[in-house]
């Protein structure tokens, strides 16, 4: 009897001695519900509340919408052997090695004819970027921006893939609320210009002080040669 009056006051002791396995297997399940509700706490000005219907990454590129004609999209794989690439001297940072190693990298390719590129993308490059293009069709880009052949080659690719992206893209058509909401806008900005032109003409017209100036007729002048004299705006 004794004995088990004892071992019952050990296991309710608080002060009753507990093995290390039964120590770390409490903190960790401690640690990991601790985690848990840091991880998916959100504050009032969270971006998953202030925006619900946001995507919230800014890796993503931007949308295509599609359609008939836009049923293919840029993957944004560069087929590196369908392009000419040719290394020069470079002009940028480098010091004495600019000299030495060819650092600067050329792109070139034919738009019309690269079959890697959609069709109704091609258009759209052709007018956006003029200034790389020659008379024969050829789109040229160029970067000496690091030290290195192969990190040079890499920021011309993505030059290339960034144009392609933006030639891509096509906003979609507004909603009826936007073009609304557009409309009022306009509306508003304009009133707010109209007032503020109004009170600048005010403010002119109380710069010039008050004038005035009559005619008097001969019938109320004093003498025959007092016939038209300016006085104000008031006509006899």
């Amino acid at each position: 009897m004794a004995a088990h009056i004892a071992r019952t006051c050990v296991q309710r002791s608080p002060f009753a001695v507990i093995s290390a396995s039964t120590l770390f297997r409490r903190t960790t399940d401690r640690s990991k519900l601790l985690v848990s509700q840091i991880a998916t706490y959100k504050s009032k000005q969270s971006l998953d509340i202030l925006y619900p219907n946001s995507k919230l990454d800014f890796r993503t590129l931007p949308d295509v919408q599609k359609n008939a004609k836009t049923d293919e999209e840029f993957s944004g794989i560069i087929p590196v052997e369908k392009i000419d690439i040719k290394y020069l001297k470079s002009s940028g940072p480098g010091g004495q090695n600019v000299n030495k190693v060819n650092t600067k990298v050329e792109i070139r390719f034919h738009v019309e004819s690269a079959d890697w590129i959609p069709d109704w993308v091609k258009p759209k490059i052709l007018e956006n970027e003029k200034g790389r293009i020659n008379k024969n069709g050829y789109m040229f880009i160029n970067s000496d921006r690091t030290r290195k052949q192969l990190l040079n080659q890499a920021d011309c690719l993505q030059k290339l893939r960034t144009i392609i992206f933006n030639a891509s893209y096509q906003p979609q058509e507004p909603t009826v609320e936007e073009k609304k909401f557009h409309s009022e806008r306009i509306a508003k900005i304009q009133k707010s210009v109209l007032k503020v032109k109004r009170e600048h003409s005010l403010k002119k017209q109380r710069r010039q002080g008050p004038t005035v100036d009559i005619f008097l007729n001969k019938k109320n002048c004093l003498s025959p040669h007092f016939t038209e004299q300016r006085i104000g705006r008031i006509y006899c």
